[in-house]
């Protein structure tokens, strides 16, 4: 485990640490001063020099003007050391930035290469039996698992959990996933397919991929992948609900709670809920008039691939991927989007929120993939936004609304979004957190929110301008005390998945929509 955290993105292409960053800009800072003193070291000896104050008797040598030129020739020399030593410093980071991306090259370039030969042996004789019986193993597996628990496969998976948190095996997951179409391709046996992998290789990623396999799976009529409609309700008080009361002007009955406004990450990452029980925390700050909003979303919750009550499972974090790519849009059949994500919309139209509000979101897993999605909402006043250990890389961002992905090296739940591309507003912190006798809980011990919300603090203690400024966004909700809600979320089990449009959504009187304007479901 280390506590050194490396900052990447947020429109530089610079990769470096946090304490490399931070001083560069103590060195930056420092020049900048020394450069104001020799400023006005020349202007005083320019104002001796014009009364000539070196000409008369009695001065000791050196003359006064003539000291502060020499003072001013040594501010000057030791300013450009400072920006010497910086600019130094930067490139260093500069270059390990474009080392950085080297490598994820020469990964992506690999990884299709592989996948197509992969897809080409997969089709013959021995790769069909071989994939025949990976898929058997998968059902007997699962089948064991809905009747007994604990399966040997479950159990070996947990024992050599260590490969799974290799972070070369993290890279290899993150180059397999943008590489689907270099597979199918060599599964297709078309002419000149390795060409063909090589042009579209960059074109059809994990969210392209993600949008294809559910249009086919609404198509065909699977009960995987395919989503449903989902309902809110505020948390009673054996839900964890807080003891007080709703503070004036607040829209919402129900029971509330006091707490004070978060001032940086890791008190962030500490109200994400996790585990079974409510999975939206709303807070809510400033006046009747003026109300400002922290959105926490949990994480995923069941690992299913079929729908089923609780929305934040597999099936809805695939539906976030594959909104991130354009193509998306052109899915005729299925959910519109994941069900988690009109959760949220739905807990922040019950607790009040009005589209103009301003309001910052933080969630860890595939709650990170709902903060990417509701932060590039132009319909939503989105000050920014933190995503812990969620796949965020290939999601678009929005021009003034920043988000900082938090990746650990070994987590490879962030790889499953694919690489993506750099974006002015998106800044990535990674860390490693295993090793020297450390470890967490779980078969992704990596992906824990124990393990994020000890990063998060890592985060706030840095000095690195980037983190202070993103840090500093906090203070949109004006300090103080605020009042918090919790939300439990389920699908509705009644009716079939998507096949009739979903009901209205629990919302306050006189509240505007912050659903999606398309957000019903899709034609077959």
């Amino acid at each position: 485990m280390s506590d050194t955290i490396t900052v990447s993105g947020g429109g530089s292409t610079v990769v470096a640490t946090d304490e490399l960053l931070t001083d560069a800009a103590r060195l930056g800072g420092a020049a900048t001063a020394v450069a104001a003193a020799r400023a006005q070291t020349g202007a005083l000896g320019a104002e001796l020099d014009a009364i000539g104050a070196d000409l008369g008797g009695g001065w000791a040598e050196p003359r006064p003007a003539a000291l502060l030129r020499e003072l001013e020739v040594e501010l000057r020399r030791c300013e450009a050391d400072g920006e010497e030593l910086r600019n130094a410093l930067v490139a260093s980071a500069e270059r390990y930035g474009w080392t950085e991306r080297a490598v994820d090259g020469l990964w992506q370039f690999g990884g299709g290469i592989v996948a197509h030969l992969l897809g080409s042996a997969l089709t013959t004789p021995a790769g069909l039996l071989f994939a025949g019986g990976i898929a058997l193993t998968a059902g007997v597996d699962s089948v064991a698992a809905n009747a007994w628990g604990g399966t040997p496969l479950r159990d070996l998976l947990a024992a050599n959990r260590e490969l799974l948190s290799d972070p070369l095996f993290v890279r290899a997951v993150r180059a397999a996933v943008d590489s689907v179409d270099e597979f199918a391709v060599g599964a297709a046996h078309l002419p000149g397919g390795s060409g063909l992998a090589a042009v579209f290789g960059d074109l059809v990623n994990a969210p392209e991929s993600a949008s294809m396999l559910l249009g086919v799976a609404a198509l065909v009529g699977s009960r995987a992948l395919v989503d449903g409609p989902v309902s809110v309700r505020r948390a009673e008080g054996g839900d964890r609900a807080g003891d007080g009361r709703a503070p004036a002007g607040h829209p919402s009955a129900g029971p509330e709670r006091g707490v004070r406004a978060p001032r940086g990450f890791a008190e962030l990452a500490s109200r994400i809920p996790g585990g079974e029980g409510p999975q939206i925390r709303i807070e809510r700050y400033g006046e009747a008039g003026d109300p400002r909003w922290v959105v926490y979303v949990s994480g995923t919750v069941d690992p299913a691939l079929v729908a089923g009550e609780q929305p934040f499972d597999m099936v809805s974090n695939l539906h976030g991927i594959a909104d991130d790519s354009p193509l998306d849009a052109l899915r005729g059949a299925g959910a519109e989007s994941g069900a988690g994500e009109r959760a949220v919309r739905a807990a922040m139209e019950a607790a009040g929120m009005a589209p103009g509000d301003p309001v910052y979101f933080a969630g860890h897993s595939g709650g990170g993939i709902i903060v990417h999605e509701l932060a590039r909402d132009p319909g939503i006043n989105a000050i920014g936004g933190v995503n812990l250990g969620g796949p965020g890389d290939s999601a678009p961002t929005r021009d003034g609304v920043p988000v900082l992905d938090v990746a650990h090296d070994e987590d490879l739940v962030p790889a499953v979004g694919g690489s993506g591309a750099p974006s002015p507003e998106r800044t990535t912190v990674t860390r490693s957190v295993l090793g020297d006798g450390h470890t967490y809980e779980g078969t992704l011990p990596a992906h824990s929110l124990e393990s994020y919300r000890d990063t998060a603090a890592l985060i706030d203690a840095s000095e690195a301008p980037q983190l202070v400024e993103l840090r500093e966004l906090l203070a949109f909700t004006g300090g103080g005390t605020g009042a918090v809600s919790e939300w439990i979320a389920a699908r509705d089990q009644a009716g079939a998945p998507e096949l009739s449009p979903e009901p209205a959504p629990v919302q306050a009187a006189g509240a505007a929509s912050l659903s999606r304007s398309t957000d019903a479901p899709r034609g077959r």
